[in-house]
């Protein structure tokens, strides 16, 4: 229980440093420099960890970094983009946060997983509640201009396909490396989309006040190592869309962290949207043994890279033999 409760504090606050980070930084290079600051602190965690590295083969390493290009550059690039673009924090959190209807809607065809009615109905509270919050934001004000700007909900649009495509995704390859091997290569993934990024959008602006730096370390520590490496324990332990629906605890925890610090205030609409996805949290939670497998043939197929072992029927009828044999043979020595 204490990983989820951990991952989503964590988590929630990335939102936070998106508002902090942006007063000093434009946000393609404040992430550029996160990323470039990640990799040593994860290098000295492979050195005192003293345990054989496990580096995975060539099509692993690949796969990690487009993982890294759509959880860290299409994610955060959107949310970060989207709180400078005037998107308050909380909102974006809770726009973000129906990534778990889309992962849930993925897990059948990709992983045979089927969800029950309860769970269904969990993730519709969740869209609900989301949609009641959008309502509020998209009125417009006296002056006949929208209260949210458009660009901002377009970069949640990105940001929440990033991060619903990497979190399949990583389930699927998950294993096949160390966590903090992998890790790595996701940040060098993350690292070239935003050297882009900050080329062709942004402006390369990172003026070092203490109060970037700060918001530079607890990115780095707390949110780019803890809680990415939580979210890549749980997903390693758990089905996808399990994993996906501690997302829906990030916004409440997200808004009150803006309503502590920023004063961001939420009409009564808003709390009741808030309230609808808590309860899609707790309609979603499966019960153990819940999660029927679909039918075989709904099933992913195996992967044109691994081969099929048609000889598998006959090496069973062979190993039948050998021991219908055995049997005769202990037979008639017995008889003897």
């Amino acid at each position: 229980m204490w990983m989820p409760l951990c991952f989503v504090f964590l988590f929630a606050s990335g939102f936070i440093a998106a508002r902090f980070g942006t007063l000093d930084a434009e946000p393609f290079t404040l992430l550029l420099v996160r990323s470039l600051l990640v990799l040593p602190v994860l290098g000295l965690i492979l050195w005192l960890r003293r345990k054989p590295r496990q580096w995975g083969r060539r099509n692993d390493r690949l796969a990690q970094m487009g993982i890294g290009m759509l959880l860290h550059g299409a994610y955060l690039g959107g949310v970060f983009a989207a709180v400078k673009a005037g998107l308050p924090a909380g909102l974006t959190a809770l726009l973000v946060s129906l990534h778990p209807l889309v992962t849930a809607a993925l897990s059948l065809p990709l992983f045979g997983v089927r969800l029950g009615a309860k769970q269904w109905a969990g993730l519709g509270c969740g869209a609900i509640g989301v949609s009641l919050v959008l309502g509020a934001g998209l009125a417009k004000d006296g002056a006949g201009t929208l209260e949210w700007p458009l660009i901002g909900l377009v970069w949640c649009l990105v940001a929440l396909i990033g991060v619903s495509s990497s979190t399949l995704w990583q389930k699927r390859v998950s294993g096949r490396m160390g966590l903090v091997e992998g890790l790595m290569f996701q940040y060098l993934g993350a690292g070239a989309v935003f050297v882009v990024a900050a080329t062709s959008v942004g402006s390369f602006v990172f003026d070092p006040t203490p109060r970037l730096l700060l918001t530079m370390a607890w990115l780095v520590i707390a949110i780019s190592v803890g809680a990415i490496w939580l979210l890549m324990l749980m997903l390693e332990r758990g089905e996808a869309h399990q994993v996906a629906r501690t997302f829906f605890l990030v916004p409440p925890c997200a808004a009150l962290m803006a309503w502590w610090l920023f004063d961001e205030q939420w009409t009564a609409l808003m709390v009741a949207g808030a309230a609808l996805v808590v309860l899609g949290l707790v309609l979603d939670r499966p019960r153990p043994g819940k999660v029927s497998k679909a039918p075989a043939e709904d099933a992913t197929p195996p992967s044109p890279s691994i081969p099929s072992t048609p000889s598998a029927p006959s090496t069973s009828r062979a190993s039948a033999t050998s021991k219908a044999s055995a049997t005769t043979n202990s037979g008639q020595a017995a008889s003897r």
